[in-house]
């Protein structure tokens, strides 16, 4: 084709990389909103003019801004083109950029309105554009212009592929899309290269390289502008998943099933997993408990095939929903497979050397606090309420570390009765919660949710 006077809007990598790519056959000018650029522009021996100089010279304007900024760029630009001028959208979408373009530019039967996305960057690109792959596709009926330019990216070596913007999009959602997913989910994997690495971790090392030097901008823009790349990130969730799965232990031992609970020794939990087993005990063999103590130790646990059931609290009569075991839901998948129902009660115990007297607060689970809630308030005002952190969040762990003297003598627990005998602390009033004889919490017995292939 002729020699063109070509503008470039949009003067990031990858516009860069174009006027660089275009100028050896063309007259190159280029704009960005950015005017720092134009010291670069300089470097370059390019002209870095404002979008009204370039509508006046340009017969083809290429748009290389990012897809989030598309619209408003057209916007800019439509008050100042010329008749016959070719605009290529150079965008890693097609079928919103498209839509913007009819919308804006439909109107304008003298304006010559391209699709295009070449698929590589310009690392990609590094070592030559040789059998490339580019895709092309016009917008309005098919011009003597468009074939110019269809047969001058041939000359370049390119692979030329003429599809519409839907089918584009339905196909780089995995060509594309799944690349750089896979890329940015490597380098936030913080993976480094070692003396030993084999061929195939080279090449994932240079799925980093190739995809990562790119803005996270245009990795967002990628993700959120195909209509397609939702669906493929939950196919890649799912298959991750099953392979996963699929590498866990059926049984963690032959010869018992491996129970974790919410709770520690003498903990509720642990009285509820007990009266489960004993209700099912002809379905359940030998079994051996995991003390975990928290919602979220007995999911994680689950999720990482180091135990074959759980059992965790969600939800009582008085203190309602159990947040912990919400927040852990939410975080990792189960089946559950049956909740149940039990009595609680609760007690407060203290350390065998201490008097009540001493006593300045009362710690246990926010759940039998709020399960307490009254009463405590009315017999013990003036005692500080409090639950500890992480693990020690368990009433029961809370009565251990209390025998141990790992609380302070004059800190009581809430924690049930059995933990008295257990732990060799003195029982100092009993039944407190609330609602009495009515206070039920639900218990869940899940497993480790298995994916189908």
């Amino acid at each position: 084709m002729n020699q063109q006077k070509v503008g470039i809007i949009g003067f990031g990598r990858f516009g860069q990389f174009w006027a660089q790519t275009l100028r050896r056959d063309h007259t190159i000018f280029v704009s960005d909103t950015n005017p720092e650029l134009a010291s670069t522009a300089a470097q370059l021996g390019l002209a870095f003019k404002s979008l009204p100089e370039i509508c006046a010279q340009a017969n083809a304007i290429f748009l290389c801004v990012p897809i989030n900024h598309f619209e408003h760029s057209v916007e800019n630009l439509k008050p100042h083109l010329q008749p016959h001028t070719t605009i290529f959208e150079m965008c890693s979408v097609k079928a919103y950029p498209a839509e913007i373009l009819q919308k804006q530019l439909g109107a304008r039967e003298h304006i010559e309105l391209v699709a295009a996305h070449p698929m590589f960057g310009p690392d990609s690109a590094a070592t030559g554009l040789a059998g490339l792959p580019f895709v092309m596709w016009p917008l309005r009926s098919v011009s003597p212009q468009y074939h110019a330019w269809l047969s001058y990216f041939r000359s370049l070596g390119l692979r030329l592929v003429e599809i519409p913007p839907e089918e584009h999009d339905r196909w780089t959602a995995y060509s594309q899309g799944v690349t750089h997913y896979i890329g940015r989910v490597l380098q936030e994997m913080q993976l480094s290269a070692t003396p030993i690495d084999t061929k195939g971790f080279e090449a994932l090392m240079s799925v980093i390289a190739q995809t990562c030097n790119d803005t996270w901008e245009l990795f967002y823009n990628l993700q959120n502008y195909n209509p397609y790349t939702s669906a493929m990130r939950l196919r890649l969730e799912e298959a991750l998943d099953r392979v996963a799965s699929k590498l866990l232990p059926e049984r963690i031992s032959p010869a018992e099933w491996v129970i974790g609970i919410q709770g520690g020794k003498g903990s509720f939990n642990e009285e509820a997993c007990r009266y489960y087993c004993v209700q099912h005990a002809g379905q359940i063999p030998v079994y051996r408990l995991a003390y975990l103590y928290t919602s979220d130790n007995v999911l994680s646990a689950l999720h990482q095939g180091r135990i074959d059931f759980g059992v965790f609290a969600i939800q009582n009569a008085r203190g309602g929903m159990v947040m912990e075991t919400i927040q852990a839901l939410s975080k990792y998948a189960c089946e559950i497979l049956e909740i149940f129902e039990l009595v609680i009660s609760h007690c407060i115990l203290l350390n065998c050397k201490a008097d009540f007297d001493e006593v300045d607060t009362i710690i246990s689970h926010p759940q039998a606090l709020a399960q307490c809630a009254d009463t405590l308030k009315r017999n013990y005002p003036h005692l500080k309420l409090t639950s500890g952190a992480g693990d020690l969040i368990d009433q029961a762990l809370c009565a251990q570390h209390l025998a141990e003297s790992r609380l302070p003598v004059t800190t009581a627990v809430l924690a049930p009765k059995v933990c008295a005998a257990l732990y060799g602390l003195k029982i100092y009033a009993a039944d407190l919660q609330d609602l009495g004889a009515q206070n039920l919490t639900t218990f869940v017995w899940a497993q480790r949710r298995t994916l189908s292939s």
